[in-house]
């Protein structure tokens, strides 16, 4: 029947009152499927491109009964809701880890990554940033279900605007698998859908990495070594790892870190050798990036890349043997020093350490650096002061994390003479010097000049250490636990981190010539980077001794008994 005048008139009104509607409707789907899921991606060419999902949505909108439409909205305006909030975690952990979010293994990350905020901005700021995105989210989730109830057009207008929304569709459809194919340029995209495809596949490979994790566990050709032959090519030698906190190879790499860096290893490596000592220095490919620092330990003391906390759990419900377990075993007394634990850590009980010293155990008394504890400076001469000037003691093997270099980088103490150090008190009076973070980290330059310091007061620590308190029956690994987070880097593609192995006695450098390391503390650009899980396995099989004992020690004799060697000149240095 041909439509009347007055019917027409109707259908241009309805028309043009959707219209209305409409245009700001799609404005609103389109930001939020276009919400980038890296912080180098976002500006305005993140707006340009037509996400593929959207005339798709259009098009379901259109066709879907009007019995159910009502379930319809609730569903994808739900949907579309947790979508902001993943893109948003996304954002957040690519910034920080280097990675997308993972629902499965970083929703423990919540309580940590406030705890960090915190320090970086001041409590008040945190929870005023907090309560700023959880209002801007609600907001946006009132937007979208408005602009999903705006796309329905009158039953008057579905039919002519189904068949528009469907050749959109195909366009768009189209045009997005000419861009894969490389025959068009890219001016769809479809990151939404990968992305929520990507948590849902992430779920099912960490179910399934479960039984893979498990195998790994039970390999350890190591297990069974006699402990007479089980690093005995180290015997009587002090063993420390050192950990250095967001000391990856962009710190050597970066134009902005590169010359001062070098410089600093370059005299580094110079007192080194006025202090008798040697150096190979290599990369090993950190399990994360940006934070989860106690990953990168387990993942070199268990010789296993634990890269999650589930298999972190999975670890520490396990009976596997780590480092710390082959030095005891082999007669080393096994430490760990560990300033950032200020609650109960019940890892350490897994790792089986003789003895933990967390903050409250090094005895310091001085005020916290923010989020840092304690000055570097101090845990090393604590750890003197604790173990190491102790006579008539075992070797010891100690893990050692230095937390200087953690954000917020601000402040930065100054270098101390040793025998000024005492309790701590001596530093007080910097820990409140300089600008707070909530001024720095405004500036994202100052960032980055401010952890370019932490790295110069770390490395400067360690060249101070070494010249003042190195002796022959020391070996020392020290390096990074993973690469900076984004806002320094402006990169997320490298997990590498420096490692340096120094020590005096010329055949525990010989023992690993075979490695490929570079000698000195700058390693090679284009040395192949080991990942870090197969440093305990070349770390037993250089230092242990063969099944026929022709490898016999060949580091220092054992400790005589009498007046401690160092604890005597401490007060002189």
């Amino acid at each position: 029947m041909k439509a009347t005048p007055h019917r027409r008139l109707q259908d241009g009104t309805a028309d043009a009152r959707h219209r209305w509607r409409w245009l700001p409707a799609l404005l609103v789907l389109h930001i939020v499927l276009v919400i980038p899921d890296h912080p180098g991606a976002l500006g305005p060419a993140a707006l340009l491109r037509l996400p593929v999902e959207l005339p798709l949505l259009l098009l379901l909108s259109f066709v879907w009964p009007a019995r159910h439409w009502r379930s319809l909205r609730v569903g994808v305006a739900a949907g579309l809701a947790l979508f902001v909030l993943s893109r948003c975690a996304d954002l957040i952990a690519h910034a920080s880890l280097g990675r997308s979010f993972n629902l499965l293994l970083d929703m423990h990350l919540a309580a940590a990554s406030f705890e960090l905020l915190s320090g970086a901005i001041g409590l008040s700021g945190a929870v005023a940033l907090v309560v700023l995105v959880l209002l801007g989210w609600s907001g946006l989730t009132a937007a979208v279900w408005w602009a999903v109830g705006a796309l329905r057009p009158p039953e008057a207008l579905r039919l002519r605007r189904t068949r528009v929304a469907a050749v959109v569709a195909a366009l768009a459809g189209g045009a997005h698998l000419g861009a894969d194919a490389g025959l068009v340029p890219a001016v769809t995209t479809a990151d939404s859908s990968r992305s929520a495809w990507y948590q849902l596949r992430s779920l099912g490979l960490g179910l399934s990495d479960q039984a893979r994790f498990r195998a790994e566990l039970a390999d350890d050709p190591f297990l069974h070594l006699p402990s007479d032959r089980l690093l005995a090519r180290l015997a009587n030698l002090d063993v420390l790892f050192v950990f250095v906190e967001s000391y990856g190879r962009s710190t050597l790499e970066l134009p902005i870190y590169a010359p001062t860096v070098n410089r600093l290893l370059a005299d580094f490596e110079r007192a080194a050798e006025a202090a008798g000592f040697a150096a190979r220095s290599g990369w090993l490919t950190s399990p994360i990036q940006g934070g989860q620092s106690w990953l990168a330990h387990a993942t070199l003391l268990a010789g296993l890349k634990i890269d999650n906390q589930r298999r972190h759990a999975n670890l520490m419900l396990s009976d596997r043997q780590t480092l710390v377990g082959d030095f005891g075993r082999a007669g080393w007394r096994t430490l760990a020093v560990m300033p950032a634990i200020e609650k109960p850590w019940p890892e350490g009980r897994f790792y089986g350490f003789d003895r933990i010293y967390s903050a409250g155990d090094l005895g310091y008394a001085g005020k916290p650096f923010n989020w840092v504890t304690m000055p570097d400076q101090f845990t090393l001469s604590a750890l003197r002061r604790l173990e190491l000037d102790r006579c008539d003691r075992p070797p010891i093997m100690a893990s050692v994390a230095l937390i200087s270099s953690h954000a917020p980088w601000t402040p930065i103490p100054p270098l101390l003479p040793w025998d000024a150090i005492g309790d701590g008190s001596v530093f007080d009076e910097h820990a409140l010097s300089g600008d707070p973070p909530e001024v720095v980290w405004r500036d994202r330059e100052r960032i980055r000049a401010q952890y370019l310091r932490s790295i110069d007061y770390v490395l400067r620590t360690l060249k101070s250490y070494l010249r003042a308190f190195g002796d022959d029956d020391a070996l020392l690994v020290v390096l990074g636990d993973h690469q900076p987070a984004w806002v320094v880097t402006g990169d997320t593609s490298s997990f590498d981190v420096p490692i340096h192995v120094l020590a005096r006695d010329s055949a525990v450098l010989d023992a690993i010539a075979d490695w490929g390391w570079s000698p000195g503390m700058r390693p090679a650009a284009d040395a192949a980077a080991w990942p870090m899980e197969r440093l305990r396995e070349r770390f037993l099989a250089t230092f242990s001794a063969a099944e026929d004992r022709g490898l016999v020690p060949t580091a220092a004799p054992a400790r005589a008994a009498g007046p401690c060697p160092m604890g005597a000149a401490l007060a002189g240095r």
